[in-house]
């Protein structure tokens, strides 16, 4: 009897050895940045369907800086409400409890990540430039095509590249290494991370994302950002986040590590066309309506990041 060979596809052998090579890096790291307590009991708490405003509100409360951040955004011109919201509680009851998770969330990452190591081709400030440029991109786009998906989206865009920041906070060498790769050779900073550390910025950012045990969708998205056809069936948010990080390289907003422009996935990219035989270019320039508007009214995040 001959026993049938069973064969590993290529792709399933790449995705372990990535997987492998992930774990060797991040099993280096001491110390793993975590997210405030207030921010982890927040996210289970709003996931429990049983949670009341006024639970929420208690919540939040007990972190007076948290508090003050809240109701300083929640009284921008981010969201332009008319009149002034002067407690939590009616920040929850009119922005909703995910809305106040996910800026709960924001601003702890930008609190956590606002210093550090800095390096000639990796600018922080511009990178949080792009960062909450993508996150703006993000909201702008959802509003367009999922309203309910706003909140993520932001906070999606936040979060998208953490994982740079892991790799310029804990191998600054080897991130060194790929950031002049990137200068040099032209790459994106993400084809030269896998060449120089085998893994790449996402890779790192959504196994952050699992150990803060951040909801599925997040994870995926910070995964899959660049390649989100890595997913058979990727959702809406990793769709909306790969062209919002697409149409902020095209508008020039901030720097993220290298200077390639947009690089857009051809299967984001068709349904936004609708039809149309346009260019990436183009249709990164129809969306990008409005997205210097939108900027502005998020100076806010900006300046609790400068805090």
């Amino acid at each position: 009897m001959v026993r049938a060979v069973q064969t590993v596809q290529p792709e399933t052998t790449m995705r372990q050895d990535r997987t492998q090579r992930l774990r060797r890096v991040t099993e280096k790291i001491i110390g793993l940045p975590t997210l405030p307590t207030i921010v982890t009991q927040l996210i289970a708490l709003v996931g429990n369907p049983k949670s009341s405003a006024r639970d929420v509100a208690r919540l939040v409360s007990t972190d007076q800086a948290l508090t003050a951040k809240i109701l300083k955004v929640a009284n921008s011109a981010f969201y332009g409400f008319a009149r002034k919201i002067a407690t939590v509680q009616l920040a929850i009851v009119v922005l909703g409890f995910e809305a106040v998770k996910n800026l709960s969330l924001s601003v702890a990452v930008l609190k956590r990540f606002s210093a550090g190591q800095d390096h000639t081709l990796f600018d922080r400030q511009r990178f949080w430039e792009h960062t909450i440029g993508c996150a703006v991109a993000g909201r702008m786009l959802a509003r367009r095509l999922r309203p309910r998906m706003e909140g993520e989206a932001f906070v999606g865009g936040i979060l998208h590249d953490i994982g740079k920041l892991i790799l310029i906070e804990y191998f600054p060498n080897e991130f060194t290494e790929a950031l002049e790769l990137a200068h040099v050779e032209g790459l994106h900073i993400v084809e030269a991370e896998e060449k120089v550390l085998g893994v790449t910025h996402a890779d790192v950012g959504g196994w952050l994302a699992e150990k803060w045990n951040l909801p599925e969708s997040l994870v995926e998205t910070i995964t899959c950002h660049h390649r989100p056809y890595e997913l058979e069936k990727p959702e809406a948010l990793v769709l909306v986040v790969h062209m919002a990080n697409a149409l902020v390289r095209h508008c020039g907003v901030g720097c993220s590590g290298d200077q390639m422009g947009a690089k857009l996935h051809p299967r984001v990219a068709n349904p936004f066309k609708r039809g149309e035989d346009i260019t990436d270019a183009d249709l990164l320039d129809r969306l990008s309506i409005g997205l210097e508007a939108e900027l502005e009214k998020a100076q806010i995040f900006r300046d609790l990041n400068e805090e």
